[in-house]
């Protein structure tokens, strides 16, 4: 009855795969909602976790950026999305793309966050390699909730507070998830 897509990275053909189960699922009248998985993913590319927030949220602000000197960035979602109800699952290792995902839907109320609190890495940084082969990380800005929320440091809490005991073999988060699709 329920629809389960687990993300373990943001790359580059990740949001093309995404809409794709999606699309499957939207197609099947037996799903009731989306379990969407992003527990210990660290992130990657940040376009990929955007299309995706696209696709689950109507016409909304997904995430801004700010550069050193204040210089803002927004990037919105269109109207069109899934109508399938929704949750996110999420962890102390979400990071990074994992965050911008989970705040745009936090923020916009698409659909609950089930976890622990994220990792809090609301930055942006880039490589530079140099021919010595040692290379230097340089962060270039920040990025934010829609709602102006640092993520930096901070991380997104979940809507819904569930930790998961090592032994345990049975997935309490994945349970509450399933009953909040309910």
């Amino acid at each position: 009855s329920y629809g389960y897509i687990r993300i373990t990275g943001f790359e580059k053909s990740t949001a093309e795969q995404f809409k794709r189960e999606l699309s499957a699922f939207e197609n099947n009248k037996k799903i009731k909602g989306v379990v969407i998985d992003i527990r210990d993913n660290l992130g990657g590319i940040m376009e990929q976790s955007i299309e995706i927030a696209d696709a689950l949220l109507p016409e909304c602000t997904i995430v801004h950026t700010e550069d050193s000197k204040g210089k803002k960035e927004y990037y919105n979602s269109d109207e069109s999305c899934t109508k399938l109800k929704y949750v996110l699952l999420i962890n102390e290792n979400s990071a990074s793309a994992s965050e911008i995902l989970a705040a745009a839907v936090k923020d916009n109320e698409g659909g609950k966050l089930v976890g622990m609190t994220t990792y809090g890495k609301g930055i942006i940084q880039n490589s530079m390699m140099f021919s010595d082969s040692t290379s230097l990380k340089l962060t270039t800005m920040q990025y934010l909730s829609p709602k102006n929320h640092k993520i930096h440091g901070i991380g997104i809490k979940p809507d819904y507070k569930v930790k998961q005991p090592k032994n345990e073999k049975e997935d309490m988060q994945l349970k509450k998830a399933i009953s909040l699709l309910s």
